[in-house]
This record gives C-alpha cells, sequence and structure tokens, in this order.
C-alpha cells in the first residue's frame, strides 16, 4: 500500500496551501494515538482534536485513517529511508548487525514501544497488518537480503541455488531471523529489543544459517 500525502488534498478539495508545521503537527499526534493503543486508537477525530484542528483540516490531507497511518509510520521512520550497510569484505557480521540496528532503533524508547502495539494491534486489524508487514517487516527482509546479496557478489558467501534466486538470496534463513525479532516484540511481556538481542539474532540464527546452507550447496 503506497501513499504520497504530501502537497495532497482528495479529489474535488479545495483551500489554502498545505501548511507543513500543522502537516507535522496532525502527524505526530497520530503516532501518538498508534503507539497508545494501536490502529483502533487511531480516528480523524482524535487526531484532530489532539492536534487541536478541525476534523475537516486533517480530511484535506488524508481521506482515511489507513492513509492517515501510512503517513504517519513513515513519519516515525518505523524502516522509511534505511539502507543495507555495507563495509567490505569479511564484514559480513557487522553489516547485519548494524543493518538490522538501523532498521529496530533499539536505542529509541518511543519507536520500540510503537513497533510492539502496531505489531500486537496488527494480527486483528488487516488494514494495518498491510502498512505494518510493508513498511516494517518486509524492508527488513529486503535489507538484510541486500547485504547477502553484497556478500555473495564479493564472494563472502556462495551464491544461492537457482530455486532461490527468484525469492532472494537466502530467503528462510532470512524468515527465521525476521521472525524472531518480531516474536521478541510480540510475546516477551513488553521486554525493549536491545542490541545484544540483534546481535544474538545475527550470531546464534543468521550466520549459522547462511553458513550451513552455503555448505550444504558446494
Amino acid at each position: 500500500m503506497k501513499t504520497d500525502s504530501s502537497w495532497r488534498r482528495p479529489p474535488g478539495a479545495s483551500g489554502p496551501a498545505r501548511d507543513p508545521e500543522l502537516d507535522e503537527k496532525i502527524l505526530r499526534s497520530a503516532i501518538e494515538l498508534l503507539a497508545e493503543g494501536g490502529f483502533p486508537a487511531l480516528s480523524m477525530d482524535k487526531a484532530a482534536a489532539r492536534a487541536g484542528v478541525g476534523k475537516a483540516t486533517v480530511y484535506r490531507r488524508w481521506r482515511s485513517r489507513v492513509e492517515l497511518a501510512a503517513d504517519a509510520l513513515d513519519r516515525a521512520a518505523v524502516a522509511a529511508g534505511h539502507r543495507a550497510v555495507r563495509i567490505g569484505p569479511g564484514r559480513l557480521r557487522q553489516e547485519l548487525i548494524d543493518t538490522l540496528m538501523q532498521v529496530e532503533q533499539c536505542t529509541s524508547a518511543p519507536h520500540n514501544e510503537l513497533v510492539a502495539t502496531l505489531l500486537a494491534t496488527a494480527r486483528h486489524q488487516p488494514e494495518i497488518f498491510a502498512l505494518v508487514r510493508e513498511r516494517y517487516v518486509d524492508t527488513m527482509h529486503r535489507l538484510v537480503g541486500e547485504v547477502l546479496a553484497h556478500a555473495v557478489e564479493r564472494g563472502d558467501l556462495p551464491p544461492p541455488p537457482p530455486s532461490e534466486e527468484s525469492d532472494g538470496k537466502c530467503a528462510i534463513e532470512i524468515s527465521a531471523a525476521v521472525a524472531l525479532l518480531i516474536h521478541w516484540q510480540l510475546v516477551r511481556d513488553g521486554e525493549a529489543l536491545t542490541e545484544d538481542h540483534v546481535i544474538s539474532v545475527v550470531d546464534r540464527i543468521l550466520l549459522p544459517l547462511v553458513s550451513r546452507s552455503g555448505q550444504d550447496r558446494m
């Protein structure tokens, strides 16, 4: 699901030019509501009230709470704008750690709370599930896949068999690591995801799996 709300009005809407500061205030309010109660806690009325604006002001910018939630996730940088880390030959471990730390933002308590709440509510909300999957889960898969693909290019890992090339490099291994990171945020009774958790997943799950699968293919 893609949105591009910047300087956009719903069809037929008119009025003064968009005010970026007002946009920011509304998005901050939406982020707070999402962090407090997930998607069920977000509504156009509540976002308007918390931002101190009229509901019409919100609707001139976003046609639905799904669009508002999508842009709020981008504004919160849940996974937006991140890049796969490239350091160099022999540094695959650190590249994986740095890439996952970049997405997880483990030093940011608000980020951890927002992600944990959204993951918990996404299981019962198909609309937010699609957003979280696209903005967060799929991004982790893509970035880790890019790190591993670069490692293959420079010879740090053997190439995957043809049957896996269409789905990305080491797709099953990536899914295992990503699933464990999500598990931490869903069922660990509010325990914050830390750098130590990311390092543990890389050292004990991801690297052993990609190394073993590489040996199996040789």
